[in-house]
């Protein structure tokens, strides 16, 4: 991992309207670095966490039972972020999927940056909201759905984040491989390979190689994913 001074990119790129003042400061909290694929994110924590924003890339945020258990919590992309937690009982990790660029800074400055500005505060607000209402709907899905709306819950999720739209349908790179999307869903690898065979069957989705999938008809995918709306 090998850091570098370019953490000018975080305003532009994240809170691209905030004044200048607020920006400087922000600007002087951060730090840019580059993670190559496989490995982890080593950060310092302030004692109220790190906030890491993914410039480039696909990264995992893993949690960690006891000696020999994992689970994923999330994946972030590009645009996006996740919070690194100060120390606790339950041990936190980010590793990076592809090659990253992340920009972290200590929740402490960033909350303080936050108290003189409105602006900002609104934009923090937004993506907290965003996140929350990803964890909900993780926690709903872990706990209620059976192992078709799992993958059809990802599925659709990450045609909303990171998908193409072509005509009718939307396009895939996965980033992750099948073992992570098991991972992160509470299924083991069989299943994942199972249910992506019983989609396709379906005339729901296409696939090509591990990671290119192209959903063909979404709202049926939402349907099968248990979707209200």
């Amino acid at each position: 991992m090998r850091s570098f001074n370019a953490a000018e990119q975080f305003a532009d790129l994240f809170f691209p309207d905030l004044p200048t003042p607020v920006i400087r400061q922000l600007r002087a909290g951060c730090s840019k670095t580059v993670v190559p694929r496989g490995e982890s994110v080593e950060l310092g924590n302030d004692e109220l966490g790190t906030i890491v924003f993914v410039v480039n890339g696909a990264a995992k945020l893993v949690g960690h039972v006891g000696a020999d258990r994992e689970q994923i919590v999330v994946f972030a992309f590009a645009g996006e972020q996740v919070m690194l937690s100060a120390p606790s009982q339950d041990a936190y990790a980010l590793w990076a999927i592809t090659d990253c660029e992340l920009i972290a800074i200590p929740a402490g400055r960033l909350i303080r940056s936050a108290a003189g500005d409105g602006e900002l505060v609104k934009a923090l607000f937004v993506r907290a909201l965003s996140a929350l209402e990803r964890s909900r709907a993780t926690t709903v899905m872990l706990g209620r759905k059976s192992a078709k709306e799992r993958l059809a819950t990802f599925l659709s999720t990450m045609g909303d984040r990171i998908g193409r739209s072509v005509g009718g349908g939307v396009v895939l790179a996965l980033p992750m491989s099948r073992r992570e999307i098991a991972d992160s869903l509470g299924l083991t690898i069989e299943t994942v390979s199972r249910q992506f065979t019983e989609l396709r069957a379906l005339g729901v989705i296409e696939t090509r190689g591990r990671s290119d999938v192209t959903i063909l008809a979404p709202e049926r995918l939402r349907r099968l994913a248990g979707f209200l709306r």
